[in-house]
């Protein structure tokens, strides 16, 4: 009698957590491909590229079709490793991008602030995916003392929307509908 109740019961259970939880995996910002390169052995300057994959949440892509502006932030920094106390970290660069919905025209506009670039797309995905590369971003010059093992650079991404009412501004304090971010990543510095 157990075994038919574990067949007909718990196994059905288990499938439709699974398959909620591949649901929910979708969304997010998520590195498909990172890398590190040095080009400069004397000035110590490294080289960033990276694929980065933005899955919007539904309330994310209702604010950008109603007028919200959505700012992302790919952020990249020094860390230096302790023992006895938190890691050191120090942010080195970031590449910031802005994404609007312009309704009349139903184009996407991106818009890159630190160099005033500005790009259109007929597509959520095709802007979203151009938002996402990072290709051999030149990194500011590295002191001599972070080839000692202990350093390390890491990337990572924060996406929010411009405005966030009071009440939504609290609540997005506690929960992840109203902004995402990405894992980190790092790579040893030898």
């Amino acid at each position: 009698m157990k075994m038919v109740i574990a067949r007909l019961v718990v196994k059905p259970l288990i499938l439709l957590v699974l398959i909620a939880q591949l649901a929910v995996a979708g969304e997010g910002i998520f590195f498909k491909r990172h890398s590190l390169h040095k080009v400069d052995d004397v000035n110590n300057v490294y080289l960033v590229s990276a694929q980065i994959d933005f899955q919007l949440t539904q309330y994310l892509e209702k604010a950008l079709l109603n007028g919200v502006t959505l700012k992302t932030r790919i952020f990249i920094g020094l860390g230096e490793h302790r023992r006895w106390w938190w890691n050191k970290t120090d942010y080195l660069s970031s590449i910031n991008y802005r994404l609007k919905y312009h309704a009349l025209s139903r184009h996407y506009l991106l818009t890159r602030a630190d160099t005033n670039e500005n790009w259109n797309y007929r597509s959520l995905s095709t802007a979203l995916h151009y938002m996402g590369r990072v290709v051999n971003y030149k990194l500011p010059r590295l002191s001599e003392n972070t080839q000692d093992g202990n350093h390390y650079l890491f990337m990572g991404v924060k996406l929010t929307p411009s405005t966030l009412r009071l009440p939504l501004k609290i609540q997005s304090l506690f929960g992840d509908d109203y902004g995402m971010r990405s894992g980190v990543i790092s790579w040893p510095l030898r």
